[in-house]
This record gives C-alpha cells, structure tokens and sequence, in this order.
C-alpha cells in the first residue's frame, strides 16, 4: 500500500482500469459479485491513498463489494482462488486478514460494527461503506438513531448505486410532495394569502406557504434527513471521480460523524454488467466477451417460480413477498406479469414476516420466498408474530442446506434446527421437483405455518406413487436396516441405491416431511429393524435425526437411530459437490460412511 499512495492521479487512475480487467478476468472464470465490485475500484482505492488500514478501520456493509480493497491489502497473488475451495472467501472476514475489521456476509450490521470499533479506538478514524439497500435494514436504522451524529471519528460513506436508495428517497419525497400539492395544503395556502391580504400584508418578508414547503421539502432530502439527525453530510457526489474521492476523504474536521453520499455505477467499465446491472450482481462463471454464462442449469429456484405463476393465476387470494431476492428465488418472471401480487419488501426479513403474518390473519395467503440463512434474521418475528397466533405463513426457504461459493455465512444448514424449536411450524424438504409442486399445492390450504426447504441444486426427478400431506415414502424394500433420506439426501441415496441394496439389504425411505412426521409410519416400521439411519443436510444437533431419536426413545421402541448429518460447525465455501463429499453425504463416500455406522 506504500507503493499505492505514492502514485500520482493518472497512475491511480490506470490502476482502477487494471483492477477491473482483473476483477472481470476471475470472476468470469470463479463467478462472484461481478457489479457491485466494478462500482466500487475508484472508491475502494481512494480509501486506501488516504486512510491507513488496519490502523484506520476499513468496514464493509456485505463484502460482496470488497473484492478491490482484498487485492489491496495484500491478497493479490491469492485472489484468482476466491470462492474456491481454500481460498479466498467471497466476503471479508477477521480470520483471513487483519485488514478485515468485520464479518460481511448479511447487510445491514456495518454501521453497528463500526460504532463499536470507533468508540474503542477514538484516536484512529473509523470508516463503514454502506450500500443504499442496506439502509432498509431495521439494524442500519437503529445505529443511525444512537449514532445520531455524536461520534466524530466516524466516516460513513454511502453507495448509492442507484439499485435502492434513489427509490427509497424517492419514496419519501413522493410522499411529501403529495401534501404539498394536496387538497388540504392548496386550501391552507390560499386561506393564508386571505387572511394576510385582509391585514394588507400582500408581499411578507418571508412568505409562509413558502417556508413551510421549503422547511417540508429539506425533509425528505438526503442531506436534510441527515442534518437532522445531527451528522455532517456530503453529497451526492460521483464516486467515480477519484480526485475529488481523495480531497474528500482528506478533509476531516471531526466535528460530527460525516455521511459522504456517493452516486456510482454498478458494474461500471463492463458494457453487460452496466446494461443489466441485477443479472450481474452475482453471478457465474460467464464468457468475458459476450457476457453469456456458462451455466444455464435449472434449479430448484425456477421450479417453484413456475409453480408461484400458476397458483397466482389460479387463486386471487395468493400473494408472493421476498426480502430484497425476487430474482434469487425465482419471483422475476411472476413479478413481471402480477406487479402487484408479487412483492419486494427490501432487506427487511422482520418486518416482512410480520406483515406476512398480518396478511395470513386477513385471510391473504402469503408465500415469503427468502434464503434460509436470511430467514434466521426473523427468529423472534416467527415466533412472537407467527407461531404463536398459529397464522398460515408459508415461507419458501430458498438455499437450504449447501450453498457452495458464498461460505459460512450463507450456509443454510440450521433452518431445521431452529425451527423445530419452535411449536406449530411445520416444515416440509421435498425429494423431488414432483414432491415440490404438490406440497405446494397442499399449501393453498393450510391452516399453520408452513416452511418449504428448497437447495440451489438441479431438481430431482421422482414421481412417488402417492402424495400426502405428513407421510413418507417407502420406495425399496430391505430387511437388515433403514435409510430415512430427508429432503435433498433422498437424490444421494437414489445415486447408491444398487450398492445399498447389495451389500445393505436395506430399506429406502423419502421422508420430505420433518414436521409433522409420519407417527404411524415410525410405530410400524421401526421396530422391524435393529437400526435406521437419518440422513439430513442441516447439522446433526437438533435436527431431524435428533427430533425422530427423542420420539423414537420415548416410545421405548429398541431400534437404535444412527444421525447422518453435518456436525455442529460453520461450513466454509467450496463447490457443493465438495461440501457433500467433505461431509460424506455422496457417492462412495457416503456409502463407505453408512457401511462403517451400521457395522459398529
């Protein structure tokens, strides 16, 4: 970084048109955050001329955008590995260098984070880069309250890429501009200029209507909002000018906590990225030229935004509701055609579950589509606002179990856990892209709430011989053990069936349903082998394998339950392939797993 601040501006600038070939160039080959990066070069790089990091605490809100300042702190050589197995990890993390001051994976607890490094150290500056969606977020909120301007050696700077926080301001000031043009300002404005004529004061040395309209409209501006709560604002300025970036960020009084209000391009530099800023987000591996990925895979995603279409064409009472992720769960092509029936709430998971539960007590029925590492932000709102009330809820957890690429903090792999905490959720893991469509149907009809786990995987094709609501399907017979495959697990026992039954003799059951599961099912058929395994892709402890134990030991039934899951443990990134053969949830080595467990 010496090297770097003793660069002149055309050098600065020739070395941001490097960083985004480079950054093109891996990401092309790795996937990754490809816009958000691009937005960020000029800015990322202008941080570091001025501030003196780790000294000076650099905090990103979601590190999906810090892919530059990583190439700048020392991971050059290393950043052609990130997102694969050992390397880098797509967001930044304390663990990896000392330059990253803060986990990055969920928006919205930068502002937090930073408010406690800069009070531990008051004579370094501390500096948090926050994307405009973020300020949605009900934890950015509260910060701001307690910030409230008070702690002078903090920076924040402002993303605005134009992807949340113009509609969100805008949002505001459409509202304030109602009232200004509405029926009842017109009329007390004109009541004004009467009352004021009658006195013979035709030309006031300060109009009032104006001044309420002037003193309405500072309001709903950014730095009007910002000036009140008691901060230094700056901007909106272009955050692609690194000149004036590095003049800026120089000139600190210290008086107030400064809010920098930059305007920048997501995917700047990269023609495809700039057209289509969403699609580039996130992204796989995709050819640099042409923009055109290179993997056009089906997932589950796609099957159940297909199925959303048609249950809100075929009953007026069905409304979709995501928390910032229409895309990501397959909402796009229903957004299109029911815009109104198809919502997108922002990075608000609490306020989402709750006003889905208010929805559900009106008799609307909601389907919240949210990633299941997301939905773990909304725990208190499940329980207080949902469970509780028993109100028919149905959440679609996208990216349950392993989520590859994006590491530990996007692994989906405690949603059974902590829902089986919770009393009157039932939760649902279909086996098949089949098993989908119809619990979704049953869903129409529910009278609790409902989660659907769903992986970001090729949909299984399976067609059970019969459907319903709380049973398993026995699809093999056997007669020394069982095989109880949860979910997604059901496709890795089918890969082995042939092997299971030559060297098992063992049963093979689906089991889609973790809550309720099937009672008759268990008092049948478990007392007619010496074991069953459990198989699940969410952690052992508390689990499915852990719910079915506890029932099985309280009705004194002698099988003995074997748990095949993940142990209790954070999951890094690596392909999902990897993170089931790393957990011996595949192939050979599943097989070799459940031969050695069943054999103690």
């Amino acid at each position: 970084m010496n090297d770097l601040k003793r660069m002149n501006i055309k050098e600065l600038e020739d070395l941001c048109e490097n960083m985004r070939e480079q950054i093109i160039e891996v990401v092309g080959k790795n996937g990754g955050h490809l816009g958000p990066n691009l937005g960020v070069v000029e800015l990322s790089i202008a941080l570091h001329y001025v501030y003196n990091s780790p000294e000076d605490k650099i905090v990103w809100d979601v590190g999906h955008q810090s892919y530059v300042h990583k190439i700048l702190t020392g991971r050059k050589d290393k950043f052609h590995t990130i997102r694969k197995k050992g390397g880098l990890g797509p967001f930044t993390d304390p663990n990896e260098s000392v330059h990253d001051q803060f986990i990055s994976g969920h928006a919205g607890n930068s502002l937090s984070a930073a408010t406690g490094l800069a009070m531990a150290n008051p004579d370094k500056d501390v500096i948090v880069i926050i994307g405009d969606a973020a300020f949605a977020n009900g934890t950015t909120l509260e910060a701001l309250n307690d910030i409230n301007g008070k702690i002078k050696n903090l920076t924040i700077i402002i993303n605005d890429n134009e992807m949340s926080i113009g509609e969100n301001v805008g949002a505001i000031s459409e509202v304030f501009n109602k009232v200004i043009n509405s029926h009842f300002y017109l009329k007390l404005r004109k009541d004004v200029r009467k009352l004021l004529s009658r006195y013979h004061i035709t030309k006031p040395i300060v109009k009032p209507t104006e001044r309420l309209e002037q003193s309405l409209r500072s309001i709903v501006t950014p730095g009007g909002f910002f000036n009140i709560l008691g901060y230094d604002y700056i901007g909106p300025m272009d955050g692609h000018n690194l000149e004036k970036l590095i003049k800026i960020f120089g000139e600190n009084s210290r008086e107030r906590t400064r809010v920098i209000h930059l305007k920048t391009k997501k995917g700047k530099g990269y023609c495809h990225a700039e057209l289509d800023p969403e699609s580039y987000h996130g992204v796989g591996p995709f050819n640099k030229e042409t923009g055109e990925s290179l993997s056009k895979s089906r997932i589950y995603s796609d099957v159940f935004g297909d199925k959303m279409l048609e249950m809100l064409e075929k009953d007026e009472k069905v409304l979709a509701i995501s928390a910032g992720m229409i895309k990501g769960t397959g909402l796009k092509k229903a957004k299109k055609q029911y815009i109104d029936r198809v919502l997108d709430t922002g990075m608000t998971e609490g306020h989402t579950i709750t006003m889905a539960a208010a929805l559900a007590k009106e008799g609307i029925k909601p389907y919240v589509a949210i990633y299941s590492t997301f939905l773990q932000r909304a725990y208190s709102h499940l329980i207080h606002d949902v469970a509780i009330l028993k109100l028919p809820v149905r959440m679609i957890l996208d990216r349950a179990g392993f989520v590859a690429d994006d590491g530990k903090t996007h692994q989906g792999i405690f949603d059974i856990a902590y829902l089986l905490t919770i009393p009157n959720i039932d939760i649902a893991a279909p086996t098949s892209e089949e098993e989908l469509e119809n619990i979704l149907d049953f869903s129409l009809n529910i009278e609790k709430p409902l989660a659907i786990r769903i992986p970001k995987d090729t949909p299984y094709s399976y067609k059970f011989s019969n459907y319903e609501y709380g049973k398993w399907n026995k699809v093999r017979e056997g007669n020394k053990y069982m095989i109880i495959a949860c979910g997604v697990m059901f496709s890795e026992v089918m890969k082995i069936e042939k092997e299971i039954g030559e060297l098992l003799d063992a049963a093979i059951v689906s089991a889609a349903w973790i809550r309720p599961f099937d009672i008759e099912f268990i008092k049948k058929e478990f007392p007619k082998f010496k074991k069953v395994i459990i198989l699940e892709d969410g952690i052992e402890k508390s689990g499915f394998g852990t719910e079915i134990l506890e029932y099985v030991n309280d009705l004194d039934i002698e099988t003995k339950i074997i748990r095949k899951g993940i142990k209790q443990k954070f999951l890094p990134h690596a392909k999902r392939s990897e993170l089931l053969e790393e957990e011996k949830l595949t192939g050979k080595s599943l097989l070799d797993d459940i031969l050695m467990k069943v054999r103690d």
